[in-house]
């Protein structure tokens, strides 16, 4: 029995978790927008799909239900980050999703956010502030031509001797 709503979808839990494991609130606001912007794309298009259907054009009870769970639930570790509203906004797009939306989310975005996750690690680790243009090129070219090159521009950042001792800590199974 799943103890969380999203652990219904290992993707999307995974992916919850690597952004609760980013150390600056920057990096985590950035994964937060481009979540966001995920779910709402995600959205359009289950609600295109749907438009075709003869279904009932509504938000349905379980997304109703969960929304009002997140409402009145204080005691995430999102909740007790008050400065940090994209992030609160950015896990409630993912409470009205359907089970298809979190998967797509998941997948969508997991490597991408693995990689801000070593980021993360590395500018907290040297006490170095993100850099908003790192993140958008990790981030771009993650998400437009795939893990393997956004690795490259990664390690062209950071090294490769860091990279490689931070990527076996964050691939480790238990994540």
């Amino acid at each position: 029995m799943e103890r969380r709503w999203y652990d219904c979808e290992p993707a999307c839990s995974k992916l919850i978790l690597q952004l609760e494991d980013i150390q600056q609130p920057e990096i985590r606001d950035f994964c937060a927008k481009v979540m966001i912007h995920f779910c709402e794309r995600v959205r359009k298009a289950i609600a295109d799909k749907d438009k075709f259907s003869s279904r009932v054009k509504s938000l349905g009870f379980s997304a109703l239900n969960s929304l009002y769970k997140g409402r009145t639930r204080t005691r995430r570790w999102y909740d007790n980050l008050p400065e940090e509203k994209e992030t609160q906004r950015a896990i409630n797009q993912l409470y009205t999703l359907p089970q298809e939306g979190l998967t797509v989310i998941g997948f969508k975005l997991g490597d991408t956010f693995g990689l801000m996750q070593i980021y993360s690690a590395v500018c907290y680790h040297l006490g170095q502030i993100p850099s908003q243009r790192e993140m958008t090129k990790i981030a771009l070219t993650a998400l437009q031509s795939g893990k393997k090159e956004a690795e490259e521009v990664l390690i062209a950042i950071v090294g490769q001797e860091l990279y490689d001792a931070l990527s076996l800590q964050f691939n480790h199974p238990d994540y």
